[in-house]
């Protein structure tokens, strides 16, 4: 019974992880605009080697990295939609098992101990938030590269709380390297927070050349991770348009392809560094602020506060120095917020900083004068606030039915798809059709946020080459309520309707779309 007592909280934090996956189930398919533009199309185009062949179907999303979307899209040809809802749901809940495991190691739990419990406190706290829940089973993969940043994390504090500065505790910085590394490789914007680990790595306390030596391993892990699943796809990326990163910052890198702008969305960015100072109780007051849809997390904003206060506490009562794992996780977390900030200010790339918030919590409490009883009421008090701060509203709108295939669409009779052509319009998700069409046809987007015939960039200009070469049928594809705007679009490109009824595209995850045959314009000479 006693052994049982003392691994009932690891027994528990790993039965939490079964429960992600129903919930998933429960709640129903991810459908949300991203999934619909880019994560299902970019996974198939990857595997069929359409590069090049199809155009910006997705936007700029077509140019993303497609490696963390193959796993769910090799899976659904293969199992049931709800299984692989419920396997996604299973991953994404290993962030609560590495959550408690950070949290045992950085406050120095022993088997059995009260701290066991409080571990599995703060890892069920800090994955059941307003944007943790919301996002658990959904395709961005912003809960799957967390796990990354959580295992670097936990590497990091077990290798910096041991007394042996032996080359036999550098592999751990090497290992969290690479997990770093694998993260901003498979997506760009957890690029913070390998910053943030890196000089972790550095300010962690040992001598001087013990330092230098885990920053330069944690570099070369970092390096690795990153070539091996980034380097390959920001090269392609080069080679095809001139910017590894296309088509961002290409105000300074300069593809000839498109734009000289950065191609990036400063919708969240704070206006003002006085701004910038309360952003965290802003957007914990207004979701908006640093999110497309409405949602609300208190988490950050009272870490924020409370380990300031601390830190300005301790300096002025000259009270001990901060453990290992304190000055570890308060650099970690502050380097990647200050370094996010300023460059993306999209909430969701700092979904790790919303889970860890509870853990930086209690220990920045640890330290301050109060007996383990009234630590444990303050700590309760916070999270019965924080479960009051959260928008329980939009974590339970997620989602729809798991009828049918993952991705159902029904495409109209094609008569000659060896020869048919089809060009996109208008800014609607449509690249999750394009799987289910045969796959000689390439899809073109001639109109979008990436490029439109009015940009008369390069870019636009080998599409429309492509479309005067073409000698075959070609379709118009579009939702109704663009159509004014497609039309527009396909104008202007030299095509007109060959017919006033056009054909419809259902799917089970997205409005119907318009399959429209379209003709060139005749000359008016």
């Amino acid at each position: 019974m006693k052994l049982l007592r003392e691994k009932a909280p690891a027994v528990l934090a790993a039965a939490f992880v079964p429960l992600f996956g129903l919930l998933v189930v429960v709640r129903g398919h991810d459908t949300d605009w991203d999934f619909r533009n880019y994560h299902w199309y970019n996974a198939y185009a990857w595997l069929m080697g359409r590069r090049g062949f199809d155009v910006a179907v997705a936007h700029h999303a077509t140019y993303y990295n497609p490696l963390a979307d193959v796993p769910v899209f090799a899976a659904a040809q293969f199992v049931p939609a709800w299984c692989v809802g419920f396997l996604v749901g299973c991953i994404h809940g290993l962030n609560l098992l590495l959550l408690y495991r950070l949290a045992r190691a950085a406050l120095g739990a022993t088997s059995g101990s009260s701290d066991d419990w409080l571990s599995l406190a703060i890892a069920v706290a800090g994955t059941t938030g307003g944007m943790a829940l919301i996002l658990i089973g959904n395709a961005s993969n912003d809960m799957t590269v967390s796990l990354l940043v959580l295992l670097a994390l936990l590497l990091m504090v077990r290798a910096g709380d041991s007394q042996i500065h032996q080359a036999a505790e550098l592999w751990r910085f090497g290992a969290a390297g690479l997990a770093g590394g694998v993260a901003v490789g498979l997506k760009l914007t957890m690029a913070p927070f390998a910053i943030g680990l890196a000089v972790g790595a550095l300010v962690l306390r040992a001598p001087g050349w013990i330092r230098l030596r885990r920053v330069a391993v944690f570099g070369v892990g970092g390096l690795i991770g990153a070539a091996l699943f980034g380097g390959i796809w920001a090269y392609t990326l080069w080679q095809e348009t001139g910017n590894p990163f296309f088509p961002y910052f290409n105000d300074i890198i300069g593809s000839p392809l498109i734009l000289d702008a950065s191609y990036r969305d400063p919708r969240f960015l704070p206006e003002s560094l006085g701004e910038a100072l309360i952003y965290p109780f802003l957007f914990a007051w207004d979701g908006t602020q640093v999110n497309d849809a409405p949602f609300r997390d208190i988490k950050i904003a009272v870490a924020y506060a409370i380990v300031s206060l601390t830190l300005l506490w301790m300096r002025v009562s000259r009270r001990p120095q901060l453990t290992q794992s304190m000055r570890l996780l308060f650099i970690v977390c502050a380097v990647s917020y200050a370094v996010w900030l300023p460059i993306f200010g999209v909430y969701r790339y700092v979904l790790t900083l919303e889970m860890v918030a509870p853990l930086l919590i209690a220990l920045a409490l640890s330290v301050w004068p109060m007996s383990q009883r009234r630590r444990w009421g303050v700590l309760a008090a916070i999270w019965l606030l924080a479960l009051l701060g959260t928008g329980w509203g939009a974590i339970a709108s997620v989602g729809g039915h798991w009828r049918g295939a993952y991705v159902d669409v029904t495409v109209p009779p094609i008569a000659d798809p060896a020869n048919t052509l089809a060009v996109m319009a208008g800014i609607e998700p449509m690249g999750y059709i394009v799987p289910a069409f045969p796959p000689q046809i390439a899809f073109l987007r001639i109109d979008g946020w990436l490029d439109t015939p009015s940009s008369h960039s390069p870019f636009g200009d080998r599409m429309r080459a492509r479309i005067v070469a073409h000698d075959g049928p070609i379709y118009g594809v579009f939702i109704d309520r663009e159509r004014d705007r497609a039309l527009a679009a396909f104008d202007a490109d030299g095509l007109v309707l060959a017919q006033v009824d056009c054909a419809t595209i259902r799917s089970n995850i997205g409005e119907p779309l318009l399959w429209c045959a379209l003709m060139r314009k005749v000359s008016d000479q």
